[in-house]
């Protein structure tokens, strides 16, 4: 632009008259406002070609069970029910865009992206929104889920741990146990704010999930945020599980869950022993039945990841707006096992496993050690 503008300098020298110099500064000011034109068209982001009608006009009226399933990971029936709990609560705001988004475009957006691992740009030419329309969308609809069913998570009662233990007796041949205790592994994209807390013993970054279910598997405790490097044991003493089982506010006097030998023995938790190659016949057998038990918690955490597969990596970067991505397919984890919708088909092995595999890192609590000889004594 300033090799033009010296151009034009000399070029005003040659003229004769004032009539030639009006002209030439005309169209000077013409050349100039069409390269700045030019220049400015250049600059925007080109139009992106979206796909139009594709929930309205096929998704909604033309899917049967199968494709809808396929696709959204929920039956229609499972989709439905979740719209009746919150869809006011998604038609009461505009979420952003030049029309608004209907309630349930916002939850067929929020679902296929759940189910799927297509980033959110990759989402958005698919609804004929915007991006940052798919951004609201999802994590207004996180939030709103929360808000709205969060009560599906929750701890049972002193009947329903009765119940609890009675089938876990039957099934499993341990007794007492209300629950399973383990930690898994999320996956992130990167490491919020360039964290390396974030990065597990197997060198990939991660949001710990700390999950108690029972043997349906049903979500009955969960707790999430900790970086990926962080110990089990560590997640969990400083989680409100711990607080309340710790006060005896939560689990009766009689019952117990069951979880690794990463985590530290307590009267209300009971663990393995170590496999130091010395145990001996009683102890293997103790094992054996208690990691038999153990196995409904990797079906459930299988099943939550197998089923809602952004919960393999989430390509987001604010760890409140991942801890709410996480609370949600938890959520949604639930609904599927109340409502039994189809939920052995979607259950996979978790990929990540045990990333950091530590060694219990608290001392075993003596009424632990003793309730644990205790069980084993008492095993058939």
């Amino acid at each position: 632009m300033a090799t033009l503008g010296v151009l034009y300098i000399i070029l005003e020298n040659f003229f004769d008259d004032d009539h030639d110099i009006v002209h030439f500064w005309s169209l000077r000011n013409s050349t100039i406002g069409h390269l700045i034109a030019q220049s400015q068209f250049a600059s925007r982001r080109p139009y992106l070609p979206r796909i139009t009608g594709f929930a309205e006009d096929i998704i909604i009226p033309q899917f049967n069970s199968c494709d809808f399933k396929y696709h959204f990971r929920l039956s229609r029936e499972m989709f439905e029910e979740i719209l009746v709990h919150i869809g006011h609560r998604l038609a009461s705001d505009h979420c952003g865009g030049l029309v608004e988004t209907e309630p349930t475009k916002q939850l067929l957006i929020f679902a296929c992206y759940m189910a799927n691992t297509e980033s959110m740009r990759e989402v958005s030419p698919c609804f004929n929104v915007g991006l940052a329309t798919v951004h609201r969308i999802i994590g207004r609809t996180c939030r709103i889920i929360i808000e709205c069913l969060a009560n599906v998570i929750r701890w049972p009662s002193s009947a329903e741990q009765q119940v609890i233990a009675t089938r876990f007796q039957l099934n499993y041949m341990f007794p007492h146990t209300v629950g399973v205790l383990d930690g898994t592994h999320i996956r992130l994209s990167s490491c919020p704010g360039g964290d390396p807390d974030y990065i597990n013993r197997k060198s990939f970054p991660s949001m710990q999930l700390q999950v108690v279910c029972d043997d349906t598997p049903l979500l009955t405790n969960i707790y999430t945020g900790w970086p990926g490097s962080t110990h089990d044991a560590r997640v969990l003493r400083n989680s409100e599980l711990f607080t309340r089982a710790e006060a005896g506010s939560c689990i009766d006097p009689d019952k117990l869950i069951i979880g690794d030998s990463a985590y530290p023995l307590k009267p209300w938790l009971v663990t393995p022993f170590r496999d130091n190659g010395r145990l001996n016949l009683q102890q293997r057998r103790f094992n054996r039945v208690l990691s038999s038990g153990r196995q409904v918690v990797e079906r459930c955490i299988g099943h939550l990841k197998g089923r809602f597969r952004r919960s393999r990596e989430i390509p987001v970067h604010k760890p409140e707006d991942i801890v709410s991505i996480i609370v949600s397919g938890c959520i949604l984890h639930n609904l599927c096992i109340i409502h039994k919708d189809d939920v052995e088909n979607f259950i996979e092995e978790d990929g990540n496993g045990h990333p950091n595999n530590y060694p219990n890192l608290f001392r075993n609590d003596v009424n632990g050690i003793n309730r644990r000889l205790q069980i084993m004594a008492g095993l058939p």
